[in-house]
C-alpha cells in the first residue's frame, strides 16, 4: 500500500479503506490484479482505427517507442515483485467503443478483428513479460451475466437525476476532442453513451474483476473516476489509483 501510494500523483481522489481492503484480497490469492483502459486511436474525420497497438493511449510514445505510463507501470511491477508480492496487468483495448459510444457505423465484428489483430501484435513485441496480458473488452463483457446491459445504462443515463451533471461534464470533456475524434451522433448523445458505458463497466469489473485495481490513465481524473461508480454499490466503489502525471 505504501509502495502504490508512492507512486500516486492525486491522492486526495484515492479511497485507502477501499484500496486497502482490495490489496488484502489480492494478496490472499497470492497476485495484485491491475486493470487499464487503452482508447483507441482513430484517423482525424474517419469512422476507421490506427491499426497500430502501440498508437492506442496508454502506449502513444510520440516519437518514442513506448510512452512513460508503460515505463512507469513496468517499474510499479518490478518494484511490487522485489516486495515478494507478483502482479499482473490486463490491458484492456474496448473495441466496442467506436459502434457503441461514438456512433460508428463500422460492424463490431470489424472493429473486434482489428483490435484481436493489435493485440497479437502486442504478443509478439517482446515489450511484455509474463505480468502482462491484453484482452478485449467483449471478452469480459460477455461473461457477465448480470441485470445490467449497456441498454438499460443507457435508459439510465437518459433518465433524470444527479448524473445528468456528469453528462455536461462530458459534453465538455468531448468538445475538446472534436477536431481528432469523429462523433456522428453529436456530443450530447456521445457524452449519454460515454456516461452509461463507464457506469455499465464499473458493475461488470466488479462483477468479473472484483479484486482489481484501475490504473487511471485517463483525465480528468475527478470526473473520470467517479463515473465507473454510478451503478456500483456506494460501499463497494471501484478501485483506483493514479500513478500517471497528466
Amino acid at each position: 500500500m505504501d509502495l502504490l501510494l508512492r507512486y500516486e500523483q492525486q491522492s486526495a481522489l484515492v479511497n485507502k479503506r477501499v484500496l486497502y481492503q482490495t490489496l488484502a484480497q489480492a494478496r490472499e490469492g497470492e497476485k495484485i490484479n491491475f486493470i487499464i483502459f487503452s482508447c483507441l486511436a482513430s484517423k482525424k474525420d474517419k469512422e476507421e482505427l490506427v491499426m497500430d497497438f502501440f498508437k492506442t493511449a496508454f502506449f502513444y510514445g510520440g516519437t518514442k517507442k513506448v510512452s512513460r505510463k508503460f515505463k512507469r507501470t513496468t517499474a510499479i511491477i518490478q518494484e511490487l515483485r522485489d516486495l515478494g508480492a507478483p502482479s499482473e496487468v490486463t490491458l484492456i483495448l474496448p473495441n466496442t467503443e467506436p459502434a457503441r459510444t461514438w456512433g460508428w457505423q463500422t460492424p463490431l465484428d470489424e472493429l473486434t478483428l482489428a483490435c484481436e489483430i493489435m493485440a497479437e501484435e502486442a504478443e509478439v513485441s517482446g515489450l511484455f513479460t509474463g505480468s502482462w496480458r491484453v484482452k478485449l473488452w467483449s471478452e469480459i463483457e460477455t461473461s457477465y451475466g448480470g441485470e445490467w446491459s449497456f441498454q438499460r445504462a443507457l435508459d439510465w443515463a437518459r433518465g433524470s437525476g444527479p448524473h445528468q451533471f456528469k453528462v455536461r461534464e462530458q459534453i465538455n470533456c468531448l468538445a475538446k476532442f472534436s477536431e481528432r475524434y469523429h462523433f456522428p451522433l453529436g456530443l450530447k448523445e456521445t457524452a449519454l453513451r460515454q456516461v452509461a458505458a463507464y457506469a455499465f463497466e464499473g458493475v461488470v469489473l466488479g462483477a468479473q474483476l472484483p479484486s482489481a485495481i484501475l490504473l487511471q490513465s485517463e483525465n480528468p481524473y475527478s470526473e473520470k473516476d467517479p463515473l465507473y461508480n454510478c451503478l456500483r454499490d456506494k460501499n463497494s466503489p471501484l478501485p483506483i489509483i493514479h500513478p500517471f502525471l497528466i
